[in-house]
């Protein structure tokens, strides 16, 4: 665990000063069951407390350059292998000006070709859709799903089209776990070195053995780094989500960060948040279950004298899913079972830990708007255990909200659409406020806003290397 150093002759100059408040870790080696080590072990450098310029938030110049040099260069995101079950589905991923078909072209194999026709460079699909082969609206090229050329309309006009050069641009697809990742760089690492230390993390939670269950889309005004970073720290429920205070922690929340391309903040849910009212632990648990604290039915769960709804909520939690999905959970940490374990894959794709639903954010930018960006949460159901009780899966559609609708409005959310529109409120407020400053300038937390600075520095780090063009 690391030493809390909070005398003055130190003053937190060298990053080391924790919240005075009872730390993640400190709560951790009271769960009630193991926990894994990597929860265990905290991964902190101190990475300077230098400001940061509001051009990279504000300026179109600087926009180009993560656009030229940092999203040409890494993996990304693009689907879930359930999206396209069939040979022959499909569905298409945008980022910038590029776009992807990301096709089951055979039963163990999944391409992505770049979405423009080798003609006269129509968009060969626009939408999710499900086809024997690849055929442009436009005038009839038509590829297999191999990216291979099947026919040429008129094609005494066409002598010089050669079908043995004419296969679809082929961008480089990995899979992990069940999501599917593009990367434009065809000398790039292999996607697991990428992803390193997350598939050793995520090894316990097997998202591959689930399904994606809930998809909602929103484009946010706002640089899609102002959106990404609402969701990088904790310390800003105290203000932005008063009501969660009574059983989540926020100050006193643990960030690590690893290589380039990895971090993660951990949230304990069961303790009041260290500025929090006074609460006894059956508010705690009102709280958890039931939103606001004020639920008076009498088949409620209550808390036993002497007793702590941290440990209450998690075996209930332990209960429900294995009555759900007939796994046992019988020897899971009350931190898997309810904590926010939040993991962020640079330079846009966070991946929930733990077993319950998990939740899953992607953020980009709305095309070349360096002032708009596209969030997306999708969540995961684990499969039953019984392949007997497994229900057939269908693709589920994209939920678009609109420009006047709320997260809320996006029913099957639940009560998280609320907590994302409180988010949602605060960030125009932020690109305003960082547009009307006279400083110039941002100042991070050394600890808090450390995953913020990490990401920071691996987009400089891209931008370095120079332009790549795919």
């Amino acid at each position: 665990m690391s030493e809390k150093i909070n005398d003055e002759e130190n003053n937190g100059i060298d990053g080391s000063v924790r919240s005075p408040y009872t730390s993640y870790t400190e709560y951790l080696e009271e769960d009630a069951k193991d926990v894994p080590d990597f929860l265990m072990e905290e991964s902190n450098e101190f990475l300077g407390s230098e400001d940061i310029p509001i051009d990279r938030y504000t300026s179109k110049e600087f926009f180009q350059k993560e656009a030229e040099s940092m999203w040409t260069r890494v993996w990304q995101f693009a689907c879930r292998v359930e999206d396209i079950p069939e040979v022959g589905d499909s569905l298409v991923y945008d980022i910038l000006d590029y776009s992807f078909i990301i096709v089951r072209s055979d039963k163990d194999t999944i391409k992505g070709y770049y979405n423009s026709c080798l003609h006269r460079g129509r968009k060969l699909k626009t939408e999710r859709g499900f086809g024997k082969d690849i055929e442009c609206p436009f005038h009839g090229f038509c590829w297999n799903l191999d990216g291979s050329l099947k026919h040429t309309p008129a094609p005494w006009d066409f002598p010089h089209v050669k079908a043995e050069e004419w296969n679809l641009p082929e961008v480089r697809v990995d899979t992990w776990q069940g999501f599917v990742f593009i990367n434009m760089d065809d000398n790039a690492i292999p996607l697991l070195e990428y992803l390193d230390p997350l598939p050793e993390h995520h090894e316990r939670w097997n998202l591959a053995d689930c399904k994606k269950v809930i998809h909602v889309s929103k484009v946010v005004p706002g640089n899609w780094k102002t959106v990404q970073e609402a969701f990088m720290e904790a310390f800003h429920a105290t203000k932005i989500h008063p009501e969660i205070l009574p059983f989540q922690a926020d100050e006193n929340s643990r960030y690590d960060h690893y290589g380039d391309h990895m971090n993660r903040n951990l949230a304990l849910v069961g303790k009041p948040g260290p500025h929090c009212w006074p609460v006894d632990e059956q508010e705690i648990l009102d709280t958890i279950f039931y939103g606001s604290g004020r639920v008076f039915d009498e088949d409620k769960t209550l808390v036993p004298d002497g007793q702590e709804a941290r440990k209450i909520a998690a075996e209930k939690m332990r209960e429900a899913f294995s009555a759900a999905d007939g796994h046992d959970y019988s020897d899971k940490s009350d931190a898997e079972m309810l904590d926010a374990l939040v993991y962020n894959v640079f330079p846009n794709f966070s991946p929930w830990g733990g077993f319950p639903r998990n939740l899953i954010y992607r953020f980009r930018p709305n095309g070349n708007r360096h002032d708009s960006a596209i969030m997306e949460a999708i969540f995961l159901q684990r499969n039953h255990k019984d392949p007997k009780k497994q229900e057939p899966y269908e693709p589920i559609p994209i939920h678009y909200l609109d420009e006047d609708q709320n997260w809320d409005d996006a029913e099957e959310l639940t009560g998280i659409g609320l907590i994302f529109d409180q988010d949602m409120s605060n960030i125009p407020e932020v690109e305003a406020g960082i547009r009307a400053s006279k400083k110039g300038k941002l100042t991070y937390a050394n600890y808090q806003e450390s995953r913020l600075r990490h990401f920071h520095k691996t987009i400089d780090k891209y931008i370095a290397k120079g332009p790549h063009k795919p």
